[in-house]
């Protein structure tokens, strides 16, 4: 009994140096999240501008100005609820496996360009008209601005303002709290690895939406061709990411697809597709902060890794001894 509780004792010790490696891994991935979204925000940037300088500079140049600035923008936008998502994963709870889809990307791609090409179909942009829509609902706003200034401008200002206080001040409280509760649960080395493999699973996952968004503006924005159909941009961002980037370029996604007319079986029609396709591999190598953070959180893996065969050892440990005291407790000779 006495080397049973000296183990138990420990167990314990094992048990509080986990509890304090996650929670500073907790603390590594919240960094982590943190540099990976603003290196994700400049890679996506970068991407961008390679497309729409290097890859298709004409289809850019026929965009007015102001349709420009609203593809700026709207990249911009999908590019800090990214961010978002990033940080959301740190409190978030590991989800169901979803089913892997078995199907080739290569051949979904195919298909999806034969299907296109035989119902003659083709993705029609609808941003061509907006230059005079836009130009006038901004210069209507700015009039109904004017027009709406009043003296009760300054309180009602004052009193948004405390109402925005008193809800960023709950938000904080709310997150705080959340992130406490999480830290709690993680002392559980079977808890912490699904928290891990559920961080992990999902920021690829959010890297491909975001390519995909982004390719979608710019297929709207007709700077990627309107003849590749949407849904080839899509089957391209789930190739394999050995694929060479665009002249060393990271994060974008060159290649050539070859679709059979349905007319002439003999004759074929080769489309080249450039299209942003963001890696979780290629955002940490560009990056020395998120490579950095990447590292330390390898470092807190390895050290929990060593803890839990440990911990294993010790219960092992523990149930052989009360295996062969219980086999003591129940023996007797006949």
């Amino acid at each position: 009994m006495g080397e049973i509780r000296a183990i138990e004792q420990d167990l314990q010790k094992i048990e509080q140096a986990i509890a304090d490696t996650a929670k500073e891994l907790y603390g590594a991935y919240q960094r982590y999240l943190q540099v990976l979204g603003k290196g994700i925000g400049q890679q996506l940037v970068f991407a961008s501008y390679h497309i729409c300088t290097q890859g298709f500079p004409e289809a850019f140049l026929k965009l007015s100005f102001s349709q420009r600035q609203k593809i700026q923008q709207e990249i911009r936008d999908k590019s800090k609820l990214a961010v978002q998502e990033l940080q959301e994963l740190l409190n978030q709870y590991p989800e169901s496996q979803d089913k892997s889809d078995d199907t080739s990307a290569a051949k979904l791609m195919v298909s999806i360009l034969n299907e296109e090409e035989n119902k003659k179909q083709e993705v029609v942009p609808e941003i061509k008209d907006q230059k005079k829509d836009i130009e006038f609902d901004s210069s209507e706003l700015f009039m109904t601005e004017i027009s709406s200034k009043t003296t009760t401008d300054s309180q009602d200002k004052e009193v948004g303002n405390k109402d925005q206080e008193n809800i960023n001040e709950t938000e904080a409280k709310k997150k705080k709290t959340s992130t406490e509760n999480i830290i709690d649960k993680l002392h559980s080395i079977d808890i912490l690895i699904h928290w891990q493999e559920n961080i992990e699973k999902q920021i690829p996952e959010i890297l491909r939406k975001l390519s995909d968004q982004t390719n979608c503006i710019l297929h709207e924005g007709e700077i990627l061709a309107k003849k590749i159909p949407q849904k080839v941009l899509e089957a391209a961002t789930k190739m394999e990411s050995e694929n060479t980037p665009v002249g060393g370029r990271p994060n974008l996604l060159s290649l050539l697809v070859e679709a059979e007319d349905a007319e002439e079986d003999d004759d074929a029609k080769v489309t080249r597709i450039i299209a942003i396709n963001l890696r979780l591999s290629e955002i940490e190598f560009t990056d020395i902060n998120v490579a950095a953070w990447r590292n330390k959180i390898r470092s807190l893996n390895g050290k929990l890794s060593q803890l839990q065969r440990e911990y294993r050892k010790k219960q092992r440990e523990v149930a052989v001894m009360e295996a062969e005291s219980a086999w003591r407790s129940s023996w007797y000779e006949d």
